[in-house]
């Protein structure tokens, strides 16, 4: 007989429970057409059931003339905002608390002085809308390895992350950072969400026969979960939506762990619960 283990803080944060209140509410109140730059959250399934009551996406500001524009949970860059509110468009401004605290941070660095380094992913959009706020001459890197390759840094660095990064990569950076520059200042900006989603899941991993990790492709916490629950040794699959699992071919008679990332809806994880269940 299987047995299902669900991750207690699997699904939406704060931050995109936040934007999606806020998207729905400026659909419910206009002016419309309501648009967002990009999606809003990275989930396909929630995107979609928001586009079927209406909201519309855009790519960049000049494709929207009038009625409402949400700027997305990831923030948007500082030539965007400035463009935005110097329109004649409502401006929804969903961005993650969160991310508007790493930015303020990377404000701070800047004005006092220091280089600053983004731990995160460079085409990530929360990385490329905290990018516009740094001081010329910041960098964004991924590991300790990608830093020491760029061998550009000044003696005087501040640290801080994108907040869906894991703590322990931007603990190493900047342990990095204290061994060659003078002084550094580092900042955990990751959010603590992410981080107790990462323990739970990692626990999680080591009781179960299989690993379930609920969202989007273009989630990079959700990847970041599935990730680390492979490191586990756990057979670790990464799905969209419960469609995806009788491709699985999952033992009838497994312990099967289901996560979710943290733009993942509570509905989809249910559906997937429900098919596992089913089978």
């Amino acid at each position: 007989m299987r047995t299902i283990k669900v991750a207690s803080t699997g699904g939406f944060c704060f931050g995109v429970e936040r934007a999606v209140k806020l998207a729905v509410s400026a659909l419910r109140d206009g002016p419309g057409p309501v648009h967002t730059l990009g999606p809003i959250i990275h989930n396909p399934q929630e995107v979609r059931r928001l586009e079927s009551m209406g909201l519309k996406m855009a790519g960049k500001v000049e494709d929207v003339s009038v009625g409402t524009v949400i700027i997305r949970s990831h923030g948007a860059p500082k030539e965007v905002v400035q463009d935005l509110k110097a329109g004649s468009l409502q401006v929804v401004d969903a961005t993650c608390p969160f991310v508007n605290r790493l930015r303020d941070r990377v404000i701070s660095l800047g004005e006092e002085g220091y280089q600053v380094i983004i731990v995160g992913q460079s085409d990530h959009p929360e990385v490329m809308s905290i990018l516009s706020y740094a001081p010329d001459g910041s960098l964004v890197v991924q590991s300790v390895e990608e830093l020491a390759e760029k061998g550009s840094l000044r003696s005087r660095v501040g640290v801080v992350a994108q907040t869906t990064h894991s703590i322990e990569n931007l603990q190493r950076v900047a342990a990095y950072c204290v061994g060659v520059c003078s002084e550094v200042k580092a900042y955990r900006t990751t959010c603590q969400a992410t981080q107790t989603r990462m323990q739970e899941a990692l626990a999680l991993a080591r009781e179960v026969d299989v690993m379930i990790v609920v969202g989007g492709r273009n989630s990079a916490n959700t990847t970041r979960l599935t990730e680390a629950a492979g490191r586990e040794g756990t057979p670790t699959y990464h799905i969209e939506s419960a469609a995806e699992i009788e491709a699985l071919s999952l033992p009838v008679d497994a312990v099967i762990g289901v996560t979710a990332g943290a733009s993942t809806p509570s509905w989809v994880i249910e559906e997937v619960v429900q098919t596992l269940q089913a089978q």
